[in-house]
């Protein structure tokens, strides 16, 4: 069966076609200071207990969503458009990942700063075409279901999942404020991601570590294309190697089929016409006869298949069957 019919095995891996041409990490060479502040640490050292951690994690939830309230309440420019008191999506959902669960995959940078803007994209996009409808009001929700799906799938072939990106992605057309922004709306989440990213590094890098990656913990650049290369080499010979060995294997048979094959292999091979044996094994008078027996059966199986054939193409079988191997 053809790859393009088994829809199980489809698998599309972004990170395969980009991290090749992006540069490595130069965080190392950054000062102590600053390079503590963007995640790096030249040594792993041990989290903290939860107790700190349910501290940090309301400091940074605190001065997360005190940021992005003071830039948007105090912003002329964001309060012409009367935006809600506070964008649910990542004021709430998302401070819980970038304060709390830091080391998860989906609080990461990548996730935060992609997949929202994304989800808020594909929102507004899908929202304005939904526009269309004379009775777009009593469709919002269908609307915003549709967002919601559209977004999910566009992060996960990214690789930026972010979970409240789907809230994003839902406001955009459930929540009349938004819809009216249009696309404004994706300049705003991309500013309060950013916020929140920014106060993490400085709250989380206190005493504990963020994020744990800012695009990937693979390799990335010229290192990632030499490992796919090698991974490609091992593959090449892997199977090569198990070619060769389905090749000795099948001569192997053949050989002990023929009667042509004694002490070359470490196991014992019992066809009708031979006996194959390890060199070293010695054998009692019991097991060669237990052996002698197995081997003439098979010989008393082959001859009666044999007059079976013979018989049904209307000949009498002749004399008592084909020479023995000895």
């Amino acid at each position: 069966m053809k790859p393009w019919i088994r829809p199980r095995e489809w698998n599309f891996d972004i990170d395969r076609y980009i991290n090749p041409y992006l540069p490595p990490s130069r965080l190392h060479r950054l000062p102590t200071p600053l390079s503590r502040f963007l995640g790096y640490r030249r040594k792993e050292t041990q989290d903290v207990g939860n107790v700190l951690q349910a501290w940090w994690g309301f400091v940074g939830a605190f001065c997360g969503l005190a940021a992005v309230a003071a830039v948007f309440n105090n912003s002329g420019d964001i309060q012409a458009r009367h935006p809600p008191a506070m964008i649910a999506s990542f004021v709430r959902a998302s401070a819980i990942l970038e304060y709390n669960a830091i080391k998860s995959p989906l609080g990461q940078p990548r996730n935060a700063l992609l997949g929202h803007p994304f989800s808020a994209l594909v929102g507004v996009a899908i929202t304005k075409l939904f526009l269309f409808h004379p009775d777009f009001e009593r469709i919002r929700w269908l609307a915003g279901a549709v967002n919601c799906g559209v977004a999910s799938a566009v992060m996960l072939l990214t690789g930026t999942m972010h979970p409240p990106g789907g809230a994003s992605a839902v406001l955009a057309a459930t929540e009349p404020a938004i819809t009216d922004m249009g696309w404004y709306f994706v300049g705003l989440v991309m500013l309060g991601t950013m916020l929140l990213v920014v106060v993490g590094l400085v709250t989380n890098n206190i005493q504990r570590r963020f994020p744990v990656y800012w695009w990937t913990p693979g390799d990335v650049g010229k290192k990632q294309a030499e490992g796919e290369a090698v991974g490609e080499s091992e593959k090449e010979g892997v199977d090569r190697d198990a070619k060769e060995r389905e090749s000795e294997e099948r001569r192997f048979t053949e050989d002990v089929g023929k009667g042509q094959v004694m002490g070359k292999r470490n196991g014992i091979y019992i066809s009708e016409n031979g006996i194959s044996l390890p060199v070293d094994l010695s054998l009692n008078r019991e097991e060669v006869e237990m052996i002698e027996r197995l081997r003439e059966r098979l010989r008393q199986l082959k001859y009666q298949v044999f007059n079976c054939a013979l018989t049904s193409q209307g000949v009498r079988s002749q004399g008592h069957g084909p020479t023995l191997f000895s």
